[in-house]
């Protein structure tokens, strides 16, 4: 009993004394030795207001704690109360460090993060130097421990920042862990910490439970987040943004879960979903890039480190969404982050460089329902001279199970009204892997006005309305190169359309409804495939100018494709891209039949004074059969009026959409009024135009790039008016002919055949019509007849008739002249002839004399041989012998009066034949006067035959000439008779 008495005794003086250590003395000590060590070690001011110490609990208090920051009001760290529990029994008994409580009440922590980058407590922190290395091939046992019921209790933290210029504050924070060992005991305890917060007065609150000493270190959280403002939290974000997030609400709550697995990679699974609200995104010129009242997505699963990303829903709720593109073509959604251009990276080292790439896991991509409701969508494109804008209001999408997962088509379907008044819809499955798009597509009224302005600047046109609507299927897949490949079959229509050309406000086509019906398309290969295209009741305005420019030139304007021309060196071809070039296959297209109903083209002239207009109505027709195949040819064939009485018929074969142009075409205009192109030809030919009227047939044949054209034109009844003066008139008598091409039903006639290569670039075929026109006119002035010859079919020239030496009758050859002139001078009932006799002066005068011999010795046998009483015989009848011209030559030779060659004894002499007849015609004077009789003779005689051959007399003039020898051609007598056209 005394032992037992003592160690009671001794345990009570222990108690005694360890409560009055423990209570009174140990704390006086305690506070102090705590003060300077901190203070020493950490450089600042530690103050301690309590410290309490029970030695019976094992527990201590420090209350009031504060640590300075040098220079500055607030303090670094402060706490109103630290409570520590110890469980000596436990601790002894499992030899490990066991504290059955601590509780940290009211801490607080100001953070200052500096100019430099540094903070207020870079100083505490250990340099890379000082920190100890382990020590190879050492494994340490580790510390045992197990921390309960660990509480943080109202706790605050300031947090400034400088280089950011801006601070945050976090209140209320509670956390709340139950225990925390790496005793084996309780290794497989979960350990469910809880956190609560209120950060930049923002409520966060974190629930999670973990195994963090085992290997696996299973882990899961669950996060509470609500109202976080996202914009404050953006000058962390490292890249530099061109664009101001102005207001964005955070409000998620999900689960994480983490776990390390042995023998594979960690897996993250994240679950829950998120919610960023009242979204207000600018540029910063302050425009309105985004504006969304609600953003929800829903995780059914996110595992990023596989990478496998399933989301059971993303919720986009009337969002407002503004597309910019600017002068320079960039588009802001394009440009929300800046780009750097970061330095050239050095290399590395080898044992880097040599580094096998890893192999990526593929990426899952999962999303059942996608839904965006009523969004407003505005595109706002300014590149153009006169900027876009387009809205989509409201917008609607839906997609249900889009993924990555091959083989797992997902369905899309959307909806929307483009400005105001233009239906959009596309309905039908999507497939992401391999890309496999099919879609219904419904455009309806999609006024092309809205879109004028990414065409006008290049087509000089104003459309004032008209509409393209379309609806069919259309599919994106992918080839084996991974290049897009497109189809598309439906029909599309683009109704009354209405266009003004821009120079004069005048206008320019228009129509009621161009239908493509049975539609497809298709981009690599490229094809096009129409059933029938129809255009209706159109109309075409053609205007040549005052400054005699046509309105289409103006409209189709190429300044652009001037200046963009490649300078000299960069017009070099690509050897690679022109060899590529010529393997592409051409593309593939068939059209049906193109079918024309009711068109009206209007050409209008204001280059003439006074203007002239002309119209061709009721243009129907059709071309069938287009194809782009070599030898394909489409039938042609078009009808329709000029003006009103003037038909015009259009019929052959072409293939246009051939690599070479065929085209076998007939063109026919009939009875066009002339009067109504009088100033024309007031202007051209310096005549007005009564009346008259113009049909032609023209036939147009181009093969491998040669045309051969045979243009008929025939003008009946043309009559002129009194001459006009123009400076622009033909300097040739136009009524001269258009009196040699009149024949007699008052026709003209023209056959102008012409052909050439369409490589060469100079050719053009209305200016070589003109051109033979002109032709024909000139050479009614330099070689009327030549031109008669040619109208009558015949090649000699009938500008003249030659005469024998001395003779005025008319040869065989000069008979078949006069026949042709006659009959030309009978078909063209206009035309009136001049007749000009002429003689040779010397071989006429000369035949003369023997002409005159010969009567003279014909005569003399006539008054020998006839008696009075009979009819004296014609001169020019009479027919000699050689005996009979002997005879009457000696005695024309007797009675002729001049000096004859005599004998000695004076008496004439008898001189042979021959002398007799030398010595006549030295003695036979023929003067000017007989020259001119011969020439009248001879002009008498042709105008005889003219007027046997039935042209009236008051068309034929013989002229009177100031000298008999006319102007001198070459291999032509002089003995002739000229005629001249009037």
């Amino acid at each position: 009993m005394r032992i037992l008495k003592k160690i009671v005794i001794g345990l009570l003086i222990f108690f005694v004394v360890l409560g009055i250590a423990g209570f009174f003395i140990a704390p006086p000590l305690v506070k102090p030795f705590i003060m300077k060590k901190m203070s020493e070690t950490l450089h600042r001011k530690a103050s301690i207001e309590k410290v309490s110490i029970n030695p019976y609990a094992l527990s201590i208090t420090i209350k009031g704690f504060t640590l300075e920051d040098p220079g500055k009001p607030k303090p670094f760290v402060a706490f109103d109360e630290l409570y520590v529990n110890a469980d000596l029994t436990s601790s002894i008994f499992r030899r490990a460090l066991i504290m059955k409580k601590i509780t940290l009440t009211k801490p607080y922590v100001g953070i200052d993060r500096k100019p430099d980058g540094s903070y207020n407590f870079s100083d505490l922190l250990p340099r890379e130097e000082t920190k100890a290395k382990p020590q190879a091939g050492k494994e340490e046992k580790p510390f045992h421990f197990s921390l309960n019921n660990i509480q943080i209790v109202n706790g605050s933290i300031d947090f400034k920042d400088e280089p950011k210029n801006t601070g945050h504050t976090v209140r209320e924070l509670n956390i709340s862990i139950p225990f925390i060992s790496n005793i084996e005991y309780y290794l497989t305890n979960y350990v469910e910490p809880k956190f609560s917060a209120r950060i930049n007065d923002n409520k966060f609150e974190l629930v999670g439970k973990t195994q963090p000493f085992l290997t696996s270190r299973a882990t899961s959280f669950d996060i509470d987040i609500q109202d976080l403002d996202i914009p404050y939290y953006l000058n962390y974000v490292p890249a530099k943004m061109n664009c101001k997030l102005k207001s964005a609400r955070l409000d998620t709550k999900m689960k994480i879960h983490f776990i390390v697995n042995k023998d594979k990679s960690p897996s993250l699974a994240l679950t829950g979903g998120l919610t960023v609200r009242k979204i207000a995104l600018d540029d910063l010129q302050n425009n309105n890039i985004l504006q969304l009242p609600s953003l929800n997505v829903s995780m059914a699963s996110v595992e990023p480190l596989v990478p496998n990303i399933h989301l059971a829903q993303i919720a986009l709720e009337t969002p407002t969404l503004v597309i910019r593109r600017d002068k320079q073509g960039q588009i802001n959604l394009l440009n929300l982050t800046k780009k750097e251009t970061g330095k050239p990276v050095k290399p590395g080292k080898k044992e880097e460089a040599a580094a096998a790439p890893q192999k990526k896991s593929e990426f899952k991509f999962r999303v059942d329902n996608i839904v965006l409701d009523k969004a407003d969508i505005a595109f706002i494109d300014s590149q153009p001279s006169r900027p876009v804008n387009v809205i989509v209001s409201p917008l609607n999408f839906k997609a249900v199970n889009i993924s990555t997962e091959k083989g797992t088509p997902g369905k899309v379907e959307l909806d929307g009204i483009l400005n105001k008044k233009s239906d959009i819809k596309a309905a039908g499955t999507l497939e992401l892997e391999p890309l496999n798009a099919e879609l219904q597509l419904d455009l309806k009224n999609i006024n092309i006005r809205d879109f004028q302005s990414y065409f006008t600047d290049k087509i000089k046109i104003d459309v004032t309305r008209g509409s393209i609507s379309t609806a069919g299927k259309v599919s994106l897949t992918k080839d084996k190169k991974n290049e897009s490949v497109i189809k598309y079959a439906g029909n599309l229509s683009v109704s009354n359309l209405a266009t003004l050309d821009k120079a004069q406000s005048n206008d320019f086509l228009k129509w009621k409804k161009l239908s493509f019906d049975q539609l497809k398309f298709g981009y690599n290969p490229l094809f096009v495939h129409i059933n029938s295209i129809s255009l209706t009741d159109f109309y075409a305005r053609i205007i040549i100018n005052p400054d005699s420019t046509i309105n289409i030139q103006n409209i189709l304007n190429n300044n652009e494709a001037k200046e963009t021309a490649l300078k000299p060196e960069e017009k070099k071809p690509d050897k690679e891209k022109v060899k590529a070039k010529t393997k592409e296959e051409p593309a593939d297209i068939k059209i049906g039949k193109v079918i024309f109903k009711g068109g009206n083209i209007d050409f209008s002239d204001k280059n003439i004074k006074p203007n002239y207009s002309a119209n061709m109505l009721n243009m129907n027709g059709s071309v069938t059969g287009l194809s782009s195949k070599e030898f394909s040819r489409a039938d042609v064939g078009l009808k329709g009026n000029l003006g009103y009485g003037s038909p015009i018929d259009i019929t052959g074969k072409i293939n246009p959409l051939a690599k070479d142009l065929f085209a076998d075409i007939k063109v026919s205009f009939q009875n066009i009024e002339l009067s109504p192109v009088t100033p024309y030809t007031n202007k051209y030919l310096g005549y007005p135009i009564i009346k008259g009227k113009l049909s032609f047939n023209v036939s147009y044949l181009i093969d491998k790039r040669k045309l051969d054209s045979q243009n008929k034109v025939v003008i009946d009844q043309l009559t002129f008016g009194d001459k006009v003066e123009s400076p622009n008139a033909v300097k040739a008598p136009v009524t001269l002919a258009v009196s040699l091409l009149t024949d007699r039903n008052g026709q003209i006639n023209l056959d102008i055949p012409v052909s050439g290569s369409l490589d060469d670039p100079k050719f053009r075929i209305w200016p070589i019509i003109w051109q033979v026109i002109v032709n024909l006119i000139t050479k009614a002035v330099t070689a009327p007849f030549a031109l008669l010859s040619s109208l009558t079919g015949g090649g000699e020239e009938l500008s003249f008739i030659e005469f024998d030496y001395g003779s005025a009758s008319v040869t065989d050859e000069g008979q078949k002249k006069i026949n042709m002139i006659g009959k030309a001078l009978n078909d063209r009932p206009n035309i009136k002839l001049d007749i000009e006799g002429y003689v040779d002066t010397e071989r006429d005068k000369s035949d003369l004399k023997k002409v005159e011999l010969q009567r003279r010795i014909k005569a003399q046998k006539v008054r020998e041989t006839s008696t009075k009483d009979e009819q004296q015989t014609a001169v020019d009848n009479v027919v000699l012998t050689t005996q009979e011209y002997d005879k009457y030559l000696k005695q024309v030779y007797k009675a002729a009066k001049f000096t004859k060659p005599r004998n000695f004894l004076g008496i004439q002499k008898d001189i042979p034949s021959a002398e007799m007849e030398k010595l006549m015609l030295a003695n036979i004077e023929v003067t000017d006067g007989d020259l001119r009789q011969l020439a009248a003779r001879r002009a008498g005689n042709v105008k005889e035959l003219l007027l046997k051959s039935g042209i009236t007399a008051d068309r034929i003039f013989i002229v009177e000439t100031k000298t008999l020898v006319p102007e001198k051609k070459e291999k032509v007598k002089d003995s002739r008779v000229n005629f001249k056209l009037k």
